[in-house]
């Protein structure tokens, strides 16, 4: 492994050098794969994240950004550019200090901004006025929609991947690819856009008021990403309603799938549509490397087995019916505090409308954009299980740690790549567990690959009781419990009905999980992150952006959870 970088790390831009991994975690928590990386995102979702930021309106590619103006590759990790980030909020007329709150949990160790000339610019500001009235009035979003037909049509189109050679599943996966560079225009256009309603809510509102933006917001209601939490509860009505069933799963998660099928037709049909249906999903689901709900439906019985434990009163639709009162005194409060203003009401109105409508269609962005992921993914899960199969690699996940230029090498002469790839993957292997720096200004030399330390290395504060941690409102509610800490999906079964859910960050596909519990703590995330605007279409209450707390809190320790100001007491210790 090299002192100063990974094999796929990428040059951090020189024009917007400031980066963090905050929210990052949210997109990639682990070490991204070399093919994930080079395929996936260097060459294609990059500059289609670079792409989806000129159709905001908020640079013209003429300003020619790096590849890395959006974000970037360190160390083998996502970072999200902190740069690019204010840049277009100051081109938005969206203040600094409301930009890090939103998007970064207002974390107080944030880089102060530093000025460049060339960030005001009046072209960009124009254009964006006119698509943050745009956000604030549109009831449709076209392009978005184009985005889902296209990437349906792969699923539909998709061939016989066992009957193509090494080569077309080669080809088939690149082919697949570069649409990411248009879907990451819905995915841009509607991150962004989400952001305005609630920071024209914040203006309205005051300072003093800001918690109840979280409250006002609530359900947006059509979230794709919440639809497989949907299912999910299904499915463990299903099972819980029958006592074979149950039998199966109580005998373990392991082995389940074999010992359930042929039990309740009806079932097992209803679990095929799912995978069918939601199969792209899956654990750090950015990642061409990942492994995905189709993939591996093992991780999809965990979430079932955990679903029936839960009695109907955990219905996610009945949780949402309990919020909605809170929603409606949020209402009152805000226009006491708007007043008689007749403008200012208006502008509440179509505030909370956008808020609401652009949280949902930022998950049908990011939706699409993994759908994309998922059909390039496939042939080469299948190129893997064959090579693997018959001896050419160690592994058959050992596939995604070549990079693009070594594919067809791989496809024609399998047997010339498997004692690099196997090293290789011991050294990406290495990258699980360090401490990474939060953040990176590229203005001055970045710590070397070699001098960063691993996780639980540096100390952190354990906490005491009565203390009140700080984090940021991701979704409403007041809830108290028990807690348990939970890093990895592979640690699923730890977890028991109604404890607090305390994790490091949440894609959606953990979000089943959060209907078995009594609320959720997350290190990091803010209010617009993806499973945080999840939780709030489940219902759960989830402080966000609470800093190291997996290290901090222990499992036990009884808790209390405001969703909406984003804190978190310490009542008890085990």
């Amino acid at each position: 492994m090299a002192e100063q970088r990974w094999l796929v790390d990428t040059d951090p831009s020189t024009r917007l050098p400031v980066y963090t991994r905050l929210n990052a975690s949210d997109v990639l928590s682990d070490p991204i794969t070399p093919l994930g990386a080079d395929l996936g995102w260097i060459q294609n979702i990059l500059p289609g994240w670079n792409f989806g930021y000129a159709s905001l309106g908020s640079y013209s590619l003429a300003e020619k950004p790096d590849v890395a103006a959006s974000s970037g590759i360190f160390y083998g990790h996502l970072y999200i550019n902190l740069s690019m980030s204010r840049l277009v909020g100051i081109r938005g007329g969206i203040p600094v200090e409301l930009v890090d709150q939103l998007w970064y949990g207002g974390d107080p160790n944030i880089p102060a901004y530093v000025g460049h000339p060339d960030d005001e610019n009046a072209e960009a500001t124009a254009r964006l006025a006119a698509r943050n009235a745009w956000a604030l009035s549109t009831e449709t979003f076209p392009e978005l929609e184009e985005d889902r037909t296209l990437a349906d049509k792969l699923r539909t189109e998709r061939p016989d991947l066992t009957s193509l050679t090494p080569a077309a599943l080669v080809a088939r996966a690149r082919s697949v690819m570069p649409l990411e560079r248009v879907a990451w225009r819905g995915e841009v256009v509607a991150t962004n856009c989400a952001a305005v309603g609630p920071a024209v809510l914040g203006q309205l509102l005051g300072a003093e008021h800001q918690d109840l933006i979280v409250t006002l917001v609530g359900a947006a209601g059509d979230v794709d990403s919440a639809l497989p939490s949907y299912a999910l509860w299904e499915l463990g009505r299903m099972v819980r309603a029958d006592e074979k069933l149950m039998a199966a799963f109580d005998a373990g998660v392991r082995g389940v799938g074999a010992r359930v099928a042929g039990i309740d037709p009806k079932f097992d049909s209803t679990f095929e549509q799912f995978i069918l249906d939601f199969g792209y999903r899956g654990p750090n689901e950015w990642d061409l490397g990942s492994v995905s709900w189709e993939t591996q439906p093992e991780l999809v019985l965990g979430l079932i087995d955990r679903l029936r434990l839960q009695d109907d009163s955990a219905s996610p639709t009945a949780r949402l019916g309990d919020h909605a009162a809170d929603t409606d005194d949020a209402l009152a409060k805000a226009v006491a505090i708007v007043g008689d203003d007749v403008e200012g009401q208006a502008t509440l109105t179509a505030a909370l409308a956008s808020a609401r409508r652009f949280a949902a269609w930022r998950e049908r962005a990011k939706t699409n954009c993994i759908k994309v992921i998922h059909e390039a993914r496939v042939p080469l899960v299948e190129l893997g299980r064959r090579l693997h199969a018959d001896g050419h690699l160690e592994a058959a996940d050992h596939v995604f740690m070549a990079v693009d230029d070594e594919l067809d090498a791989l496809a024609s002469a399998p047997e010339s790549m498997k004692v690099t790839l196997a090293e290789r993957h011991k050294e990406w292997e290495g990258l699980f567990g360090l401490e990474l720096p939060t953040f990176l200004d590229a203005r001055e030399p970045l710590p070397a690959l070699s001098t960063l330390g691993r996780k639980g290395q540096s100390a952190v504060d354990a906490v005491k009781v009565g203390d009140v941690l700080q984090g940021s409102g991701a979704s409403p509610g007041i809830t108290r419990g028990r807690t348990r800490v939970i890093t990895s999906m592979a640690a699923l079964d730890e977890f028991e009905v109604g404890e607090i859910l305390v994790a490091p960050q949440t894609d959606p596909s953990w979000t089943p999980l959060f209907m078995v519990s009594g609320g959720a703590i997350t290190d990091v995330g803010a209010m617009g992150s993806h499973a945080m605007i999840v939780s709030r279409e489940l219902g759960i209450a989830c402080a966000a952006g609470v800093q190291a707390a997996t290290r901090r809190i222990p499992n036990g320790a009884l808790v209390e959870v405001d969703g909406s100001k984003g804190t978190v007491t310490i009542l008890e210790l085990p």
